[in-house]
């Protein structure tokens, strides 16, 4: 469910090339004022600017936006290119993004054709945020200063990413001399040129009487672009799980609290060795559990019940996964087949859960939550799920074989792989316990006239524009820098964080995901639930990996570039979080799930910096959630009209 793959990056995580882009300079066309009803943007296009970095030179492509009903009912884009090839894999996927946001904080129709033309050869992403800036100025009928512009990525989340060639970028502006502002994103003040020379781009623009300012988010980038403020909903007092829900999470948390109690007790009967080689990841799971407990004392029982589920998950894990290991030490390979012989029977589960949720009838937005949350988390189970099996027999072929030399070895490649599978099946467990706390709780009607088809195809395009970015901004380059393939590096980097190996194992199980959702009764909700928990998780990937995350040797998390952006990221996350589920509220639904994960998302940012990144994927998920629910309601204008 929704928040089910957050705290099991920091347990993946215990267990175990800056790239030149655009800058755009606007000329809006089609007008301003009255709205363009068909679509709901007040201008219907756009011409931009774009100034790239290539080299130690730069020039100059153009691109025009612009927008129309869709011939399909479906958001749409097209890209149009005067070059064979001219636009790149993360202009696309740029493009997406720029779109995705744009629609999510405006409320924006889900039947638009968007269409995106270049002339020049380009690629890179940092077109995204002004993209975006262009996009929303179109919607609400504003205008960009046109002495002013910027550079910068534009995340899912919202904040400006990083970007290269700002040197050269800034240059190619003061040699054009028409640019009397220049924004770049926050914390790239001093960044190296193509040299490597290290250029204070603020001081060099001062120099140059060019003014150079670091911006975080698409909100002031706005601002500072048009003179004008985006419309921001304002979030009401602290959502708080009270009533029939709070009794229904307590009972769940005592329930799963009893889970982990019991692994705990089975782990404790292992071999003193294997205990001593699984002490951390134990640490880390009673630290869940001492918070959960915590947090029930403090009446929080909503984020009680999704700390007890990281406890559970964890030490169930661990405690089967051990005892594995503990067979392999005494050279029962077949300990493996054991495990895989189970899986069997665990896909049965889904299978039967997928059924029991396609016979669901919602009626309220609580019960869409529930539906929703409940796909999400059971597809990753389903994806996870293939992925360990597919492993662990790869690895049993090996080892009968006799492949393996080094037992030591065996267990190694085994381990990961074994946690993994069981994650799986304790993530199964806990995304039902969710639903029934979620469903079948006041709130308001699903509206009548909703067209969930478009909502839940929108969406899965989305999580998919992200995970595209990822690949392109992410993957591609940093195994490019080690000369491995990027099939190499995403395995590496997916063995030490779990999220990116779900990242990747749900587009390996788009198919057959695909094939359920096109023949479920509950399809459109089947769909929502892939596109939620794969948004925000390729959300706060390209936050961790290509904005501000620092890797050590063994690709583990170590820290990140500016505490500063991480910190804005996460009150960015939280005031959009707080203000949709707000929304919610004002027209009668009291949002259950995204309550008692908004309460454990508030814990996390207090953590480490892989339970910072948590949070952050915590309160995004909440934030696409509820703008879902809006559309869902027939209420996604409310508090993101520029009239309110």
């Amino acid at each position: 469910m929704r928040s089910r793959s957050l705290a099991l990056t920091t347990i993946a995580a215990a267990i175990t090339a800056s790239l030149a882009g655009c800058t755009l300079i606007p000329n809006l066309t089609g007008g301003g004022g009255g709205e363009t009803s068909a679509t709901g943007y007040r201008a219907d296009s756009v011409e931009l600017q774009v100034l790239y970095a290539a080299g130690d030179t730069g020039g100059v492509a153009t691109q025009h936006i612009s927008v129309r009903p869709s011939d399909d009912g479906d958001i749409s884009v097209d890209i149009s290119e005067d070059e064979v090839s001219g636009v790149g894999d993360m202009t696309r996927a740029a493009s997406w993004n720029a779109l995705s946001v744009t629609t999510l904080l405006t409320g924006a129709p889900l039947d638009v054709n968007y269409r995106f033309a270049f002339d020049g050869r380009i690629d890179g992403p940092s077109a995204g945020a002004l993209t975006t800036v262009g996009l929303l100025s179109m919607y609400y009928g504003t205008e960009i200063d046109p002495t002013k512009t910027m550079t910068g990525t534009i995340n899912p989340t919202g904040t400006v990413g990083t970007v290269g060639g700002i040197p050269e970028k800034i240059q190619g502006v003061i040699d054009a001399g028409e640019i009397e502002t220049v924004l770049i994103p926050a914390g790239q003040r001093n960044v190296p040129d193509n040299a490597g020379t290290l250029v204070d781009v603020v001081e060099l623009g001062a120099d140059n009487d060019l003014e150079v300012i670091e911006v975080a988010d698409v909100y002031d980038a706005y601002e500072r672009l048009t003179g004008e403020q985006l419309p921001v909903p304002q979030q009401g007092s602290d959502l708080q799980v009270t009533g029939r829900a709070y009794d229904k999470f307590k009972s769940a948390t005592d329930a799963t609290l009893a889970r982990f109690d019991r692994a705990f007790a089975e782990f404790s009967g292992l071999d003193p060795v294997v205990q001593a080689g699984a002490q951390p990841n134990v640490d880390e799971a009673v630290g869940f559990a001492d918070r959960a407990r915590s947090l029930q004392q403090q009446g929080l029982q909503g984020g009680a019940f999704f700390e007890a589920g990281s406890a559970a998950i964890l030490m169930e894990a661990v405690n089967n996964s051990f005892r594995t290991v503990q067979n392999l030490l005494l050279g029962d390979i077949n300990a493996i087949s054991t495990r895989l012989d189970a899986a069997a029977s665990v896909e049965a589960e889904v299978n039967a859960f997928l059924d029991q949720l396609s016979t669901y009838q919602p009626k309220t937005l609580n019960d869409a939550d529930a539906l929703i949350s409940a796909y999400g988390g059971t597809f990753d189970s389903f994806s996870l799920l293939q992925f360990a099996r597919s492993a662990l027999q790869n690895i049993f072929d090996k080892a009968a074989n006799g492949e393996y030399t080094d037992p030591q070895q065996l267990i190694t490649d085994a381990l990961i792989n074994l946690l993994y599978f069981d994650f799986a099946q304790g993530q199964l467990e806990f995304v039902r316990s969710g639903f029934d706390v979620g469903r079948d709780n006041d709130g308001a009607p699903i509206a009548k006239d909703a067209d969930l088809d478009a909502i839940g195809s929108f969406l899965r395009r989305a999580a998919d524009a992200n995970a595209a970015a990822f690949e392109s901004g992410v993957i591609q380059p940093a195994a490019e820098g080690r000369g491995w393939s990027n099939d190499v590096f995403r395995n590496a980097l997916g063995g030490v964080d779990l999220d990116v190996a779900l990242a990747f194992t749900a587009q390996q199980s788009l198919p057959a995901i695909e094939q359920y959702i096109d023949d479920s009764d509950n399809a459109a909700f089947a769909a929502m639930g892939y596109g939620s928990v794969n948004f925000a998780r390729n959300a706060v990937l390209l936050e961790k990996y290509y904005n501000n995350g620092v890797l050590d040797e063994n690709l583990m998390l170590v820290g990140v570039n500016s505490e500063t952006i991480l910190t804005r990221a996460l009150d960015l996350g939280r005031s959009q979080a707080g203000a949709s589920a707000s929304i919610l509220v004002d027209n009668g639904t009291d949002p259950v799930l995204a309550t008692g994960s908004f309460e454990q998302a508030n814990v996390l940012r207090e953590g480490d910096v892989l339970q910072k990144f948590q949070a952050i994927a915590q309160y995004s998920s909440i934030f696409v959630t509820a703008r879902v629910l809006a559309y869902a309601g027939g209420f996604e204008r409310d508090g993101y009209d520029a009239a309110d």
